[in-house]
């Protein structure tokens, strides 16, 4: 396994800190346990902006390192954008063409992920690219995120490794979906690529991180409960059907990294509200750092709001942490 210059549980951290309202990022950045202070951030979008599609960009110069972190879905229901993200997730309708490339494609719902990320603007105006193409030509970036973010992070670093072909780029992705072809996957190994430089890693029961490419391998994951049951076996199988008639080709990208998971009280839990809960629970930032052996996020991720300070995260994972919800 190569030894990429961040490690998973810091990389995770940037990620799920990427959630936060963004006026709040550069706290949440200086509490994080992992950090220690030693980051800060040289990119983010222009304050009072909440756009459909989230990022920052922090810098450790001693280490010569910078972070690329994109936010996932927006955690709020009530917001149009937790739908607008929906509509990110989607892998159906029809696929768009990588730049030149004919036979490589990217969902409909991906490219709009990142276009949305190619057009934010600092306050400075400057985007992610310039602000990138600005640091100095001995800072490695990686660029990572978390669910949706996660789907979008190895599309952002091939655009970017193109911009900038003597940078040093890598991406890792926590709980990513996958975003294009066979064809789209084998750009990341090419010239102009990232040969090496790209993990996938996910909870090996987090239903999310197998979309597209594996989504009956879902059915049976709680054992021995909770089930599903019919309903959620039939919209597998529909999902299934679906993307094999479509013939959309959806390919994991980079070296697979399987963290795996473990059900909370398998023996107590029954049915299908039981199933979804556990399903979301397995797909929370928080369980991600837990599987990493990492603190918690310095803030909670609620029903209904974007997020919630919290007090400042205790040095074991705790159980029960509030669920968010997230698209899957």
């Amino acid at each position: 396994m190569r030894e990429f210059p961040i490690d998973d549980a810091r990389l995770m951290t940037f990620a799920g800190i990427a959630y936060g309202a963004v006026g709040k990022i550069p706290r949440y950045l200086a509490e994080a346990q992992l950090l220690a202070g030693e980051w800060s951030i040289i990119w983010i979008p222009a304050a009072g902006q909440n756009p459909d599609n989230l990022a920052y960009i922090a810098l450790n110069e001693q280490a010569g390192s910078a972070v690329l972190a994109i936010r996932g879905t927006y955690p709020d229901p009530l917001s149009p954008i937790y739908w607008n993200n929906g509509q990110q997730d989607n892998p159906f309708g029809p696929m768009v063409a990588w730049k030149d490339s004919a036979s490589a494609k990217i969902s409909g719902g991906t490219n709009t992920g990142y276009t949305n990320l190619s057009g934010l603007l600092d306050a400075a105006g400057r985007t992610i690219a310039e602000a990138v193409a600005a640091l100095d030509p001995g800072i490695s970036l990686c660029v990572t995120g978390h669910s949706l973010g996660g789907t979008l992070a190895p599309v952002l670093a091939l655009d970017l490794a193109d911009r900038e072909p003597d940078r040093t780029i890598y991406s890792v992705s926590f709980a990513g979906m996958t975003p294009g072809n066979a064809a789209f996957a084998a750009l990341f190994e090419g010239d102009g690529g990232l040969p090496g430089r790209m993990r996938r890693i996910f909870n090996t029961i987090d239903s999310v991180s197998y979309g597209w490419n594996a989504v009956l391998a879902t059915r049976n994951f709680f054992t021995p409960s909770p089930r599903g049951g019919p309903l959620v076996t039939l919209f597998l199988f529909i999902a299934w059907l679906r993307l094999k008639i479509g013939g959309y080709g959806f390919t994991p990208i980079g070296e697979s990294v399987a963290l795996p998971g473990t059900v909370q009280n398998a023996s107590s839990k029954h049915g299908l509200v039981s199933f979804v809960i556990e399903t979301l629970h397995q797909h929370m930032p928080d369980t991600y750092l837990a599987l990493l052996g990492a603190p918690p996020l310095p803030f909670s991720i609620l029903f209904g709001a974007v997020t919630s300070d919290g007090p400042a995260p205790p040095e074991v994972h705790p159980q029960g942490r509030a669920m968010p919800v997230f698209h899957i």
